[in-house]
């Protein structure tokens, strides 16, 4: 696909429409508020079988900044590469036809990026219950250039680099150094983009602007269905972050060692979950084959609780003594109990 000369607006947000309908709306009200003299907006339908592409086409209307792309479904990071491939911004930013944003503190963000060129910009975002309103989770990151040594750690351990919607990337920065998503990947296709921008990154930013507004259902936002790559998607994540903290000379065994423990921690979690191994010892042998693996790379004795809580401390506690048997006990227990609070069987 050809890629559109950039540098004519100040910022092209790439958004993937998929069977998005009922949501869109509210989002496509957010989008109205960009100026069309700075703001791009492309909207790719991914073969919906609803009415996004009508909707889409309709917000399109008579704007001349908004770019409508009808494909076959070929999946997210097909239909963000191909909107990328649209981009004519000086900034490529991204959003999920099913959340919303904050259009004031977006721009806000875009005028900070730009005062110091950076390659990116990371900002706050807040996770949304979608049936109460409700705040579940927010961010509180400060404003501040972006300081590798100190602030790579610390954006990883905030699990910022799980996803994309949360910043803004020079969009010649990504076509110099050939960012794009690799097709098939799922879970962790916006984690490999992430981690194939910050190993160029040389100018970064961090924002305080609220901009995102990450919309869950609550049953969603307390369990979820078991998900077989996960572990394998830890695993490869954390084998490139130890890579990258080596290459600039940040790594740390405290650090490392705390990171896989939380990998374990939250495998099994979700072991313990809907769709999971079909008995309790089925769980913990997957439980004990995922240890194995975690105790190759680090030194559990060397983890800390990677935030404050009682529960959390007694879990690294029994890690580090290596007593896998407790760790899991716990963890499953409390599974199931959270299951059947929302009724998931």
């Amino acid at each position: 696909m050809p890629i559109a000369k950039s540098n004519s607006v100040d910022l092209s947000l790439i958004v993937p429409v998929y069977n998005a309908a009922a949501n869109l709306p509210a989002l496509l009200d957010d989008l109205k508020l960009l100026p069309a003299a700075r703001v791009q907006i492309v909207l790719i339908n991914d073969g919906s079988e609803d009415n996004s592409l009508t909707l889409c086409r309709a917000f399109k209307g008579g704007r001349d900044n908004v770019e409508v792309i009808d494909q076959a479904n070929a999946g997210v990071s097909v239909a963000r590469n191909a909107g990328m491939a649209k981009a004519v911004g000086v900034y490529t930013g991204f959003c999920d036809a099913d959340d919303r944003m904050n259009a004031e503190a977006l721009l806000s963000v875009l005028d900070k990026a730009q005062v110091v060129d950076a390659e990116m910009a990371v900002f706050n975002h807040v996770t949304v219950d979608k049936r109460s309103g409700k705040i579940l989770r927010a961010s509180s990151l400060e404003q501040h250039d972006f300081v590798f040594a100190e602030d790579f750690p610390m954006l990883y351990a905030a699990l910022c680099f799980n996803q994309i919607w949360n910043k803004l990337y020079k969009t010649e920065f990504l076509r110099r150094h050939q960012v794009s998503f690799e097709p098939g990947i799922a879970p962790g296709q916006d984690f490999r983009f992430n981690m194939d921008a910050i190993v160029h990154l040389d100018r970064g930013l961090i924002c305080d602007n609220r901009v995102y507004r990450y919309i869950v259902g609550q049953r969603e936002s307390l369990t979820a269905s078991y998900s077989p790559k996960q572990f394998g998607y830890f695993v490869y994540g954390l084998e490139r972050v130890e890579q990258l903290m080596r290459d600039r000379a940040i790594f740390s065994e405290t650090f490392m060692a705390t990171q896989w423990a939380r990998a374990l921690l939250t495998s099994a979690t979700n072991i313990a979950k809907k769709g999971g191994p079909s008995s309790p010892m089925a769980a913990f042998l997957a439980f004990k084959a995922d240890a194995h693996e975690v105790r190759r790379h680090a030194d559990l004795a060397k983890a800390m609780p990677y935030r404050h809580g009682y529960k959390l401390a007694v879990l690294t506690w029994l890690l580090r003594t290596k007593q896998d048997s407790g760790v899991f006990f716990l963890i499953f227990v409390s599974a199931r109990i959270k299951q059947q609070v929302v009724h998931i069987k």
